[in-house]
């Protein structure tokens, strides 16, 4: 019904703002809606077809569709995976004819009841059975008759028909993908190559398996008896991106199957003339679907409809969220190796900073990627904690690390990741207690009589943990005066032995880079008979004289020392090492930095990287 306006007269539109949120569904069930949201564009692929048995075709890749459906805010919609389609397989001596089955229908159910779905990919012909039509039909086996693709036919057309054998003997054409057409055979023994699957990631960044869906599967090889030559056939590859299986080979070999969640064609079976081996088809690959909720305000409004949608919070208003996760390491400044008077025997090593990660390094200390549904393009203030500084004096004392935080200000786990700074190493005298806590915790200190327990880590609480304790001093005599190690980012560091300080705690090992770093390493503590190792990821080792500084970069702590056994302290504990702060993410966004100290780079996968080895800003597009 139209509306008027002051004489202008406008069309009954929908507005939605839904931020250009995706959500990827990999299994039947609901995706659930913002409450602004009133359209979604959203991908559908269906399960690809099985390969046939025996000299067999690939089956065709899933029907692909990019299709615009009305929703309502706040709500539940029933989306459903379509599984892919049985490979052909039947024992010996049950008939060779065997094609593959087709894959099963994803879809997605809009507000108004109506049911928007893609078909399943069409099965590969196997033996003397011709592939079957689907999304994306089945190639054809040695005899004629490859499977239309589009099938039911829709526009734009969801796939494409699968390749042709010619006919000849212990040939076979791939399945059809959403790119392309399956390919055709021209000689004996050798499969086609499966059609080419369809890169959606331009409407769809960020999504799975690079973007690339419903690949056909490639034929399968035999073993080409009627050549002269004897020589066995060579299988059909799947279809571009790898979503489609690879055919089986010339001894019979069964065919590939298709990626999972890529709506891709099994592989055709081969077949062995000479031992009669008929390989059997590789099943379709699950499908997927992906809803991405609109910003979307078209046609002519009236100044009353717009006003009442912005009254309710769903008319557009520009924002937009990056659409993809981001990975982070967050590693803050190490605490420096404890020093204190000269009636102090024993010095603790400085705990290193907080380690902070998700994507890469032990798993058990990934936590969750910070979801391209919250973050929105613009700029992110990056801190990066500095080293506890190292005393200057017998009456100066360890200090703690600095804190290294993702996006002051946001919401800590959504938009803001903190690390906390690594504890300073013990030195047990007023005012300073006999190590501090922090993101690990110092090592404990001696002072005469029974040694003292190293700080807490992981201080404040972060799930998984940001770090470990530090080390006890267990020194009881003057002359073994030792102290305990720092902590680090996978280990408490160790207690004092003897005369021996303890080695500083372990750090963690991250990809995120690329090559292996270590991270966050404890500071050894001090000893008279020797110092405290080093903790692996830049802890500094723990000494009589001299102990060593926490590397730059690296969140390591400073090592701790012990005082001589005659005059004032003048070893003095060790500087702690600043932290880092790295985001990653996939190539579908831009990372700018500043200032110039800190860099960009590309991973060879095509994932964007951003380094922060001194506080900036970090620009995101």
């Amino acid at each position: 019904m139209a509306r008027s306006n002051g004489g202008i007269i406008g069309k009954s539109n929908k507005t939605s703002f839904g931020k250009c949120v995706q959500t990827v569904k990999t299994s039947t069930g609901n995706v659930t809606t913002q409450s602004g949201t009133r359209v979604v564009e959203t991908l559908l692929v269906a399960g690809g077809g099985g390969g046939g048995r025996t000299h067999a075709a690939g089956g065709g890749g899933g029907g692909l569709r990019i299709v615009e459906v009305p929703v309502c805010g706040s709500t539940a919609i029933p989306v459903v995976i379509g599984g892919g389609g049985a490979g052909g397989t039947s024992p010996a001596p049950a008939p060779a004819d065997n094609p593959g089955s087709n894959g099963n229908v994803s879809s997605i159910t809009g507000n108004d009841c109506t049911t928007v779905s893609a078909a399943g990919g069409g099965g590969g012909g196997g033996g003397n059975a011709v592939g079957l039509a689907g999304g994306s039909g089945g190639g054809s086996s040695p005899a004629p008759g490859e499977g239309a693709g589009n099938t039911p036919p829709v526009s734009p057309p969801q796939g494409n028909p699968g390749g042709n054998s010619g006919g000849l003997t212990v040939t076979s054409g791939g399945g059809g993908g959403a790119g392309a057409a399956g390919g055709d055979t021209s000689t004996g023994g050798t499969g086609g190559t499966g059609g080419a699957g369809l890169d959606v990631s331009p409407t769809f960044p960020g999504a799975p398996n690079s973007g690339v869906y419903a690949g056909g599967g490639g034929g399968g090889a035999g073993n080409n008896y009627p050549n002269p030559s004897g020589n066995p056939g060579v299988p059909g590859p799947g279809g571009t991106g790898n979503p489609g299986g690879a055919g089986g080979n010339a001894s019979g070999g069964t065919g590939g199957t298709g990626t999972t969640n890529t709506g891709g064609g099994g592989g055709g079976g081969g077949y062995d003339h000479p031992s009669v081996t008929r390989g059997s088809g590789g099943a379709g690959g699950p499908g997927i679907v992906i809803v991405k909720e609109l910003n979307k305000a078209s046609g002519v409004w009236s100044m009353q409809s717009q006003f009442q949608e912005q009254s309710q919070g769903t008319w557009p208003d520009g924002t937009s969220v990056i659409g993809v996760d981001v990975d982070y390491l967050v590693v803050a400044g190490g605490g420096s190796g404890g020093t204190g008077i000269n009636s102090i025997r024993a010095y603790g090593g400085g705990g290193a900073g907080g380690y902070r990660a998700s994507g890469y390094g032990p798993s058990p200390l990934q936590g969750s990627a910070l979801s391209g549904n919250t973050l929105t393009p613009g700029d992110y203030s990056i801190t990066v904690g500095g080293g506890g500084a190292q005393p200057t004096g017998f009456n100066d004392y360890g200090k703690k690390g600095n804190d290294s935080i993702f996006n002051p200000g946001g919401v800590e786990g959504t938009d803001m990741i903190t690390s906390t700074g690594g504890g300073a190493g013990g030195a047990p005298a007023s005012p300073q207690p006999s190590a501090y806590s922090g993101g690990s915790g110092g090592g404990g200190g001696w002072n005469g009589g029974a040694g003292t327990p190293g700080a807490p880590g992981n201080n404040p609480p972060t799930s998984p943990p940001q770090g470990n304790a530090g080390g006890n001093s267990t020194s009881s005599s003057d002359g073994n005066a030792s102290a305990g190690g720092g902590g680090g980012a996978t280990a408490s560091g160790a207690n004092s032995s003897g005369s021996n300080g303890g080695a500083g705690g372990a750090g963690a090992p991250n990809t995120i880079l690329g090559p292996a770093t270590t991270y966050a390493g404890g500071g050894g503590g001090g000893g008279r008979g020797a110092g405290g190792s080093a903790g692996a990821g830049g802890g500094g080792a723990g000494a009589i004289s001299g102990a060593g500084a926490g590397s730059a970069n690296t969140g390591g702590g400073g090592g701790g020392t012990a005082h001589p056994t005659s005059g004032n302290c003048g070893p003095y504990g060790g500087q702690g090492g600043s932290g880092i702060v790295i985001v990653r993410a996939p190539s579908a966004v831009t990372f700018s930095v500043a200032p110039g100290t800190n860099s960009t780079s590309t991973h060879p996968g095509g994932d964007k990287i951003a380094t922060f080895t001194v506080s900036g800003t970090l620009t995101v597009s």
